[in-house]
């Protein structure tokens, strides 16, 4: 039946009333709580009207609206509160208050009751303790504390600003997860990301995926895909796929960690240490890194590379080091490279031994103490200290300083044998060619006549300058009277082919560029677990690295 409209306008004047007579006398009754909490509540608005014909089922709230729910509040310019369904719709200065800290703001919130989500859209910004959350369109969960956008937004807090595609926030946790064209801006560095975690309150990044950190001062980057960057400190631990680059270098290793206030860098498992300026490469199981004093080491199957246009040297020791050559401008950029215990090394014109090393980037030198022994072609050199110069165009020169030995090896009962107290041998062509020797020069070669050997010559003068084409001796030239004699092959007893201190070895001489490794390195040894970084371990590597050898004159324990 049709009410007629006099009654029809008396009935919607009635629940006006009776909604204003709510809305200012309500008063929860404790045996109600559990039910009431459950519904949106309005608490005030300058009028309230209904009209059927507008939206169904719906009271219009204007002006200095207020309404509340289980520990929200909602204050708005104007909404709608359905009396069919627990659902509030709020338009204009939108403003969510939950708990003590959390604010939320928007132009228009759609909020359901049952469910506590409220839909935020345009101009929303999120206000969090110092966090603040920028977008035009969030969800979030008031059950679960979880904010929700999908179209863009922008975090700022006391240090970053962090935006992304994809965001999401959980306020209980202090915790965002963004996704999709991640860009994380601080005064010290700018980060690009797919995906990453942001602590809030620590101010901590956690990398999840491909992630590069660059410096706003100081060029430096940083590339890792899991792991941790404090913003706060400037300190990160990277556990995959990890580089750190800086000053033409670049330390990688599956497991870095890295302090950029003071420098220090330091990896582990598949380390890689590259030096473009010096065409260098260190590799190794664990190296440290500074970055401020441009030092260096690696340990652990350590294993240094240093390639140009002539040939690679491949040369390994127990610890490798590199440190900045005072003696030169800084401009100039030039390294030292250090090898303590076992240094073994290899390139197709020259292979050597010793137990400590020095490498003179400026020079290309390379400085060999305690028992060093170089080999060229079918040469041996041997001194107290072995001294070598390598040139792109002009002679490689060896300086023997002190029980200077030479043995050439004509065949494997023949040897010729130059000897002294100081040497200088000139090699060109991966072939030595000439050899000056000064103090006690002592030498014994065997004679060809064609293809023919016809005797033995001993020769003994001050000084001696021999040349030697193919690795024989063609001419000496003696700069004081020598002490000279040829003997007949068949008189020569075995004794007389020796000069006093020889000593061939070719068993220790590398065959090829993996031969430098001792044979126990060459097994396969397990690789320690990512755990290397935890307090007792990292203290343990760390004793270790501080005890390392600290100069060439240090001996073996």
């Amino acid at each position: 039946m049709k009410l007629p409209a006099t009654y029809k306008n008396a009935f919607l004047f009635l629940l006006t009333v009776i909604a204003l007579f709510s809305l200012q006398s309500y008063t929860p009754q404790p045996q109600q709580k559990q039910q009431k909490r459950r519904k949106i509540v309005i608490d005030d608005a300058a009028s309230l009207s209904y009209n059927e014909k507008i939206i169904a089922n719906a009271q219009r709230l204007i002006g200095h609206v207020r309404l509340h729910h289980q520990g929200v509040v909602m204050t708005c310019d104007s909404a709608y509160s359905y009396t069919n369904k627990n659902m509030v719709e709020a338009f204009g200065h939108v403003h969510i208050i939950q708990g003590d800290t959390l604010h939320l703001y928007g132009q228009f919130v759609k909020y359901d009751g049952d469910t506590r989500m409220a839909k935020v859209r345009r101009d929303v910004k999120l206000v969090n303790k110092t966090i603040t959350l920028t977008t035009d369109s969030l969800d979030f969960n008031m059950n679960t504390n979880i904010g929700y956008y999908n179209h863009g937004g922008k975090i700022v807090d006391t240090a970053n600003v962090l935006t992304s595609w994809i965001g999401r926030y959980y306020a209980d946790r202090d915790l965002f997860f963004f996704k999709d064209s991640v860009k994380v801006t601080n005064k010290d560095f700018v980060m690009h990301a797919d995906t990453l975690e942001y602590q809030s309150e620590k101010e901590r990044v956690i990398i999840v995926g491909p992630t590069t950190i660059e410096g706003t001062k100081e060029k430096g980057k940083l590339f890792s895909r899991s792991g941790w960057y404090d913003t706060q400190t400037n300190i990160s631990e990277l556990y995959k796929d990890s580089r750190l680059e800086r000053n033409d270098q670049i330390l990688e290793g599956d497991t870095l960690y890295y302090n950029k206030t003071t420098g220090d860098g330091r990896a582990f498992h598949k380390v890689k240490l590259t030096d473009l300026k010096n065409h260098t490469v260190i590799t190794g199981k664990h190296a440290i890194y500074n970055e401020i004093s441009d030092k260096a080491m690696v340990t652990d199957s350590a294993l240094f590379m240093q390639y140009s246009k002539k040939d690679t040297l491949f040369m390994h020791a127990d610890t490798l080091r590199s440190v900045p050559d005072t003696s030169l401008t800084k401009k100039e950029d030039k390294k030292i490279f250090l090898a303590y215990f076992g240094v073994r090394f290899y390139r197709a014109d020259l292979q050597g031994k010793c137990d400590s090393l020095a490498y003179r980037m400026k020079d290309s030198t390379i400085e060999m103490y305690h028992d060093p022994i170089l080999w060229s072609k079918n040469n041996q050199m041997t001194a107290d200290v072995v001294k070598m110069t390598t040139h792109e165009k002009s002679p490689d020169i060896v300086n023997m300083e002190n029980n200077s030995f030479i043995i050439s090896e004509e065949d494997s009962a023949k040897f010729n044998q130059i000897s002294g107290k100081d040497m200088l041998g000139y090699i060109r062509d991966n072939n030595l060619y000439k050899v000056e020797v000064n103090g006690n020069g002592r030498s014994i070669y065997f004679a060809k006549d064609k293809d023919k050997y016809i005797g033995l010559n001993r020769v003994e003068s001050s000084n001696i300058n021999i040349y030697l084409t193919d690795g024989h001796i063609n001419n000496i030239t003696f700069i004081t009277r020598p002490d000279a004699k040829m003997l007949p092959l068949d008189d020569v007893n075995t004794s007389e082919t020796m000069l006093q201190g020889f000593n061939w070895r070719p068993e220790e001489r590398p065959k090829n560029r993996y031969d430098i490794f001792p044979k126990e390195e060459t097994k396969t040894k397990k690789v320690p677990s990512k755990k290397a970084l935890v307090p007792k371990e990292k203290a343990q590597k760390q004793n270790k690295i501080e005890s390392a050898p600290k100069s060439l004159s240090r001996t073996r324990d």
